[in-house]
């Protein structure tokens, strides 16, 4: 084992050691974490990490949706769509829970999960602010749900675009192939975090049922403005692949458009309100899991799954979708998945009889680094800003263990239902 790659895991292990236990901000964690790899001379050329470890395209869909979420918040249009949805839970919790997961869901496997999570968090949180309710059980579902969306079609998430790519899979191939595990794993998971939530789910909302949706508008125009300007943020982001933009592209569009017509006044004020420590955090993640990267730590891993298989079919289906889960619950499943994509590819060139279709193995790839991010906070984009926006807007800090005893137990069941059901199919 080399120097680099003793100090790699070495910071990596140190660095998560203070975010579980929460010893000191995860935002310093973050850029000490990645100041020390290149301090330490972890990367062969210091000057490639930003241009290759660093995710840029999320980087500027951050800010860009963060922006316009905090231009759009302003006309009360997220209050408006919280007052419609206690209308039609008609006083239920429990269907109020319903409504939002499933809608956070559907948007998720169409729009990227952090623009879902951006846009829905702020109506539960709006929701919370007018009936007085605990936001956590609301804010957990909706991150899960956005995941196991995600996980669903082809652009829902970074790795099945990747892997759609690599292997020339079509939209419809993810739907066909991983949508019953999905729903099964849908259910599975809301119907045990109601049971598990279940005092807390308990609230009755009957005096919500009176609520006016006209007093939520707090500026009629800009309201209006807002929900044009939506409905063309979702036009793009459901055609990007034809237009051939970014997402990042589409979301800095967004936020000037929206800056421009409707707060162009108060651009200083509205740019405070993005999270400038989510971002750095983001911007020191991605050096500290590059680190690993750089040092061949996860293609190790990925070519010690084929030896633990012993050329079994089953066996490597089932190792690559468990394994692939706990990885991408403590790193970030894009470079994951980018070093996992030439390991299946060569299994058919190592063994042609038994590895003739890839096929299952690419869901089962999908389903492990898709879902595994549901169990930490920092296991994907969509629990750091779920997370961080619940704690600026309203006060409320969830701890790491406290998100993780939740989240692996959704992971767990969902890995179940995915080992059982590719186990069954292929």
């Amino acid at each position: 084992m080399s120097y680099q790659t003793v100090v790699a895991v070495s910071i990596f292990l140190i660095s998560y050691f203070f975010l579980i236990t929460e010893r000191l901000n995860r935002m310093l964690v973050a850029l000490f974490g990645a100041t020390f790899m290149l301090i330490f001379g972890v990367f062969r050329d210091p000057a490639i990490v930003y241009k290759e470890y660093v995710d840029f395209n999320t980087i500027f869909l951050l800010i860009g949706m963060m922006i316009f979420v905090a231009v759009m918040k302003k006309s009360g249009i997220f209050e408006y769509f919280g007052a419609l949805a206690l209308k039609l839970s008609r006083g239920s919790m429990v269907k109020l829970y319903l409504y939002m997961v499933s809608v956070v869901a559907l948007a998720s496997s169409i729009l990227d999960n952090v623009t879902t999570i951006l846009v829905f968090v702020p109506i539960t949180l709006a929701i919370a602010d007018a009936v007085g309710l605990d936001p956590f059980p609301l804010v957990l579902g909706e991150i899960f749900s956005s995941n196991i969306g995600g996980a669903l079609t082809l652009i829902g998430d970074p790795p099945n675009i990747m892997i759609g790519s690599a292997a020339g899979l079509s939209f419809m191939d993810f739907i066909v192939n991983l949508g019953p595990a999905i729903v099964l794993i849908f259910i599975a998971t809301h119907t045990m975090i109601i049971f598990l939530l279940k005092k807390k789910l308990s609230v009755d909302l009957t005096d919500a049922k009176g609520i006016e949706l006209t007093k939520a508008v707090t500026n009629r125009k800009n309201f209006r403005i807002s929900i044009v300007l939506l409905v063309i943020t979702t036009f793009l982001f459901l055609f990007q692949h034809e237009l051939h933009l970014e997402s990042s592209t589409i979301a800095l569009l967004m936020a000037a458009l929206s800056l421009t017509i409707m707060d162009r006044k108060n651009v200083e004020a509205t740019l405070e309100e993005v999270e400038w420590s989510t971002i750095l955090f983001f911007i020191g993640l991605f050096v500290v899991v590059g680190g690993l990267e750089e040092t061949g730590v996860l293609e190790n891993f990925a070519h010690l799954l084929i030896k633990l298989s012993r050329g079994s079919y089953h066996r490597t289906m089932l190792f690559i979708t468990n394994a692939s889960a706990v990885i991408s619950a403590f790193i970030d499943n894009i470079p994951y998945t980018a070093t996992m994509i030439p390991v299946v590819e060569s299994m058919k060139k190592i063994n042609p009889e038994t590895f003739s279709n890839l096929n299952p193995l690419w869901w089962s790839l999908s389903l492990g680094a898709c879902l595994g991010g549901n169990g930490t906070p920092i296991g994907a984009s969509a629990n750091i800003i779920g997370l961080a926006v619940l704690k600026k807007y309203y006060g409320k800090e969830i701890s790491f263990v406290k998100f993780m005893a939740y989240g692996m137990l959704v992971v767990l069941v969902s890995m179940i239902i995915s080992s059982v059901y590719l186990m069954v199919r292929y």
